[in-house]
């Protein structure tokens, strides 16, 4: 009897041990739960209103009409003196005087709105080089300004947005930022064919199709037409290009930004 019950305490034992190393096992090859990644912020306020405001003076230079400049070599040295002194007697400001004054307060904004934007895509990993590309930007188009020349407001506002996207990558968007790299170089495209700049602006060709390349397989299908026509868009321009004719490229680069327009409706991702 006492033989059969060490038998059965033994067995007991041994079933015991079993379950508790079988429960310590299934406790360590549980997975175990990874640590929650740091989701990104979203696009501060400054960063948007520096945005809003290089499209601003775009649109502003846009609107201004400049005399040829050899209108302007043609009148004699008592012709400007007396315009001079007719401009300081008449207050009236006329559209472009507007349109200067509006570029120079987005400018002046512009810089404030960086002074602030600063230390907040340092925090989220700016790199120095992007940092000082951008600030170096601002300043050129503020000097470029003062000129008063519409087609180098143009180029200098567009550089000031070639760092939007590369800025905006380091927080949550709800737009792909390929979308406003294509944008700048269309834009580039468009603005230096008014001085044929061509060499500038095969380079802008080529880069591009180099940014399509990578972003057409990220689009969704419902972006499929959107996508085709922007491919044609591209290669008209491609063709007005080659031919250096300043209008033509103007006007084919002005279809594909319209293009862009609808490729960023469809490229948004659906709530």
């Amino acid at each position: 009897m006492r033989k059969y019950s060490k038998i059965v305490c033994a067995i007991f034992i041994f079933l015991l041990l079993f379950n508790l190393s079988g429960c310590k096992n299934k406790q360590q090859n549980k997975p175990q739960k990874k640590p929650q990644t740091s989701q990104k912020t979203e696009v501060p306020k400054e960063l948007s209103k520096i945005e809003k405001n290089i499209e601003k003076i775009i649109k502003e230079a846009q609107k201004i009409k400049e005399k040829p400049q050899s209108d302007q070599e043609k009148q004699s040295d008592k012709e400007k003196k007396d315009k001079k002194e007719e401009d300081k007697k008449s207050p009236k400001k006329t559209p472009e005087d507007k349109s200067w004054e509006e570029i120079n307060k987005a400018i002046k904004d512009i810089h404030t709105d960086w002074n602030s934007l600063t230390p907040l895509v340092t925090k989220e990993g700016a790199k120095l080089n992007l940092i000082n590309s951008m600030s170096a930007a601002i300043n050129d188009l503020t000097i470029i300004a003062n000129k008063k020349s519409k087609i180098d407001v143009l180029i200098y506002a567009n550089n000031v947005y070639k760092y939007i996207p590369d800025l905006e990558d380091l927080f949550q968007t709800e737009a792909p930022t390929d979308i406003k790299r294509l944008k700048f170089y269309a834009q580039d495209i468009a603005f230096k064919s008014e001085v044929q700049k061509w060499e500038e602006i095969s380079k802008d060709l080529i880069d591009i199709n180099s940014v399509w390349q990578t972003f057409k397989p990220k689009l969704p299908k419902e972006a499929k037409n959107s996508a085709d026509k922007f491919e044609a868009g591209i290669t008209e321009l491609q063709k007005a290009i080659k031919s250096q004719n300043k209008v033509l490229t103007k006007i084919k680069a002005e279809v594909l930004l319209q293009d862009i327009k609808s490729l960023e409706k469809t490229a948004k991702p659906k709530k």
